[in-house]
């Protein structure tokens, strides 16, 4: 960690002393008159950009008349300006060169008001997509998809983002790998279940959603696809106030999602809270079929699974923050969700020999998959003079994961007719708990450079409690080979340093430097050290972001990654899924290291970028295999040679009249993937393409819809 922190300043002093002529911010003022050119005091003054109209700051004027916007980049803006009983005032626009440090505009005139008004409201709605130097921004609320829609529809909505509702999975730029934050902060559990929290999540509790396809070296390197950050909607307003909402639909079968907000803010304390409910029953049909070959046999798997899931979740957090001083604030919170998805399904599996059908199946089964999540946050944050900021976050999270299934699996020979049947249940009870602390400190070195740098350690505990029982002779009995309980110990301690510069009018760069030590045991109460790794890494980033004009921009960023084996990579227990078919863990699997580029072009509000990553001993899962005794499939994960990703991403809105509009987000991917099978090179190569076109339509003020 001395290392990482040296390397930091030795940066800083390198670079510091080459930007001393970087461009002071400016400062704008002016004064607000009435018709009898009278000071108005405490007229509302609006300083907005002059592409979109989106606020930039606001304030009051003086009881002189006066008012100002203090550090404005460079950059062209308008001002509009509101009094009771007065008209709306826009002033023309007007331009910041890079060497102005004031500008004094001319006097802003408000004339009467032909028609008293009550109230008057400045908004600017925000574009669905702003591109930042190192990520995308989702403005959730810019979509009718919020009024009723989950977190979930809104990905799947998103450039770059493909959602599999099948395997509970999603990828970003081509990759899997995703991690979710919840306001900045890490979700530690399972991306599958992660998913299906997402489907229950009201869309119409998020501000906005962060895509960040290179993360910064403030983020955990963990992840080789990204992080996608959601912001949940927050309220400084003083007072009591809230929203509701209430949503019903019909497809194959109902579904239902509500939500509820409430903030309180009173002198030095507020308190917040929200609860969504998500009921959805949508039936599904999958099909699958394997083919293999074995002792100069064909043998062909063909399956067909009609599955009628139904999915409840209950979703909570209520927080404090107090101002113990005007610089420091203290907050506390506390979330927790129940998420339970169970399951009735038919499956019907034809089992060939040399094409010509050798055994038949029908398997009647039921599943139950319940997550119930406990998390309590401390924080504190300080801000010191010259606007440097130190915070602290601690975290306790506790999950819990019930798994049972039970199965009816009802034989028959090649002409129909009933051979036996057998009942088989799995279950399979999984805790996790784990400790995670972070300091952060902040620090504005000049007026051109902005210095990040922090600490982070985790303290990870995982257990997997697996059983299979087979019914026999009217008893249930347990099948030691697939039956077994693991459990992994993982702690990593992390470091970093960032440094964003402001070169000039139009050019920024980032960049930045993490380390991170990993230690992972994997156990039984009979087997010890199973697994026993320590490693460390360094994680370089780097951005860069160059305005070409107005409407354009180009932004470049690089990142390396890793992917840690996961527990159900890892841990060599065996899940029953059907009487053929088996998934197994893999105690010899590896960690895989990525590098990735991205590069992206925005024209207005249009959207171009490019990414490539190459991944060093990529994980693959459901690799399968099958035993040469027992004819059995099993899945498992296993390191690939590598993977090459190229990715690219067009956001296309149109206005097509006042009251149409669009939005065509369409992505490619290519991918080569090297791996051996049979100790021969193989070489697979794949590529496809999604669109996702949304038309919304606006009929009223009140009615508008979104296909």
């Amino acid at each position: 960690m001395k290392f990482v922190m040296v390397t930091g300043l030795a940066i800083m002093t390198i670079v510091a002393p080459g930007f001393k002529n970087v461009l002071a911010q400016t400062k704008i003022s002016g004064l607000i008159l009435d018709s009898k050119d009278k000071p108005i005091s405490f007229a509302n003054v609006i300083l907005l950009h002059s592409l979109d109209s989106a606020m930039v700051k606001g304030t009051l004027s003086t009881e002189q008349g006066m008012y100002s916007f203090e550090n404005i980049k460079p950059g062209k803006y308008l001002i509009t300006a509101t009094y009771l009983g007065n008209k709306q005032f826009y002033t023309p626009v007007f331009y910041i060169s890079d060497k102005q440090d004031h500008l004094e505009l001319v006097p802003i005139k408000l004339d009467e008001a032909d028609v008293k008004l009550n109230e008057v409201l400045i908004s600017a709605k925000k574009p669905l997509y702003e591109q930042k130097v190192d990520r995308m921004i989702i403005n959730v609320k810019s979509s009718i998809v919020s009024v009723s829609g989950s977190a979930l529809d809104v990905l799947e909505r998103s450039p770059g983002i493909r959602v599999n509702r099948q395997s509970n999975s999603l990828s970003m730029s081509g990759k899997e790998g995703v991690v979710v934050m919840i306001n900045g902060k890490v979700n530690h559990m399972p991306l599958s279940a992660v998913v299906q929290m997402l489907a229950g999540m009201n869309a119409n509790n998020i501000e906005k959603i962060e895509l960040i396809s290179t993360p910064p070296s403030k983020y955990d390197a963990e992840g080789n696809a990204g992080f996608i950050n959601i912001v949940l909607v927050s309220n400084p307003s003083a007072g009591t106030n809230g929203s509701y909402s209430l949503s019903m639909g019909y497809g194959d079968e109902e579904t239902s999602a509500t939500s509820v907000n409430v903030n309180h803010r009173k002198s030095k304390i507020n308190l917040y809270g929200d609860y969504s409910f998500l009921r959805d029953n949508q039936k599904q049909k999958i099909t699958s079929y394997r083919q293999f070959n074995i002792d100069n046999q064909n043998l062909e798997n063909h399956s067909i699974s009609e599955r009628d899931p139904i999915q409840r979740n209950h979703n909570a957090r209520l927080g404090l923050d107090y101002q113990i001083s005007k610089n420091t604030v203290l907050g506390a919170l506390v979330s927790g969700y129940d998420n339970k998805w169970s399951m009735d399904a038919l499956n019907n599996v034809l089992i060939k020999t040399d094409q010509k059908l050798d055994t038949s199946m029908n398997i009647a089964n039921d599943e139950i998959n319940h997550w119930r999540n406990f998390g309590v946050n401390g924080n504190l944050q300080h801000t010191f003079k010259n606007n440097k900021i130190l915070s602290f976050n601690l975290d306790y999270l506790y999950y819990h994961d019930n798994n049972p299934t039970n199965y009816l699996n009802s034989y028959y020979n090649a002409s129909g007719s009933f051979l036996h049947d057998n009942k088989t249940k799995s279950g399979k009870i999984t805790p996790l708990s784990m400790w995670v602390g972070n300091t952060d400190f902040s620090k504005k070195l000049g007026k051109k450079i902005d210095w990040e740098t922090g600490l982070k350690a985790g303290i990870y505990r995982f257990n997997n409690d697996v059983r299979v029982e087979h019914f026999l002779n009217r008893n249930w009995v347990s099948d030691n080979s697939l039956s077994a309980n693991y459990a992994l110990k993982e702690e990593i301690a992390a470091a970093y340093t960032s440094f964003t510069m402001t070169l000039n009018a139009k050019t920024e760069i980032k960049a930045g430097l993490r380390y991170e030590y990993t230690s992972s045991n994997l156990e039984t109460e009979i087997a010890k050290d199973i697994i026993d790794r320590k490693y460390l890494n360094l994680f370089p980033t780097l951005y860069f972001s160059r305005k070409l004009s107005e409407t354009q921009s180009l932004n470049f960023s690089y990142s390396k990654r890793i992917t840690r084996p996961t527990f159900n990579d890892m841990a060599p227990f065996v899940i029953f899924i059907d009487p053929n078919t088996f998934f197994s863990g893999n105690s010899a699997i590896q960690p895989s290291i990525s590098n990735s580029v991205n590069t992206s072009y925005l024209l207005k509000r249009f959207i171009f970028s490019l990414g490539y990553s190459h991944d060093d001993s990529p994980i693959a899962g459901f690799q399968s295999r099958i035993d040469s005794v027992t004819r059995k499939e099993i899945i498992g994960a296993e390191n690939m040679k590598n993977m090459k990703t190229l990715s690219t991403t067009l956001s296309l809105p149109f206005d097509v009249s006042k009251w149409w509009n669009m939005q065509n987000n369409i992505t490619g991917r290519w991918q080569q993937i090297n791996a051996t099978y049979n100790d021969a090179p193989v070489q697979i190569a794949q590529k496809d393409v999604q669109i996702v076109s949304t038309q919304n339509f606006k009929f009223s003020n009140d009615l508008s819809v979104e296909v």
